[in-house]
């Protein structure tokens, strides 16, 4: 007896497309998953590659869940460091000005002219 041929839905073959590009799914596991055959899934990756060249290559390189969660904490590193430093740079501004302040009220050089010994 012959099975029932079952018609992928276009939400079926976008996810289908997804994990297949994004998450590494083999094309055996997704005909499992999907209640399909292995034919169908090969033609559908084959014809959506074929026809999206530069899509396929970015699917590709997406970054992965882990490499994902890795970036945001980097990203947030770096917006507290960005902080940090706003912040140092904010004391170093001070310091000048309160050293330009003490040198013009008590009229003496508190800084080392440059070239000097």
């Amino acid at each position: 007896m012959k099975k029932k041929r079952k018609y992928l839905s276009q939400e079926e073959k976008e996810e289908i497309l997804r994990l297949h590009y994004l998450e590494g799914v083999n094309q055996s596991e997704l005909a499992r998953r999907f209640d399909s055959s292995k034919m169908a899934i090969n033609r559908l990756i084959h014809n959506f590659a074929a026809s999206n060249d530069k899509s396929v290559l970015l699917m590709k390189n997406k970054p992965t869940d882990n490499q994902a969660e890795e970036i945001k904490a980097l990203r947030e590193e770096v917006l507290d460091l960005k902080k940090k430093l706003h912040a140092e740079r904010m004391r170093a501004d001070f310091y000048d000005t309160m050293i330009d302040v003490a040198e013009e009220m008590f009229n003496i050089e508190i800084r080392k002219k440059a070239g000097t010994g």
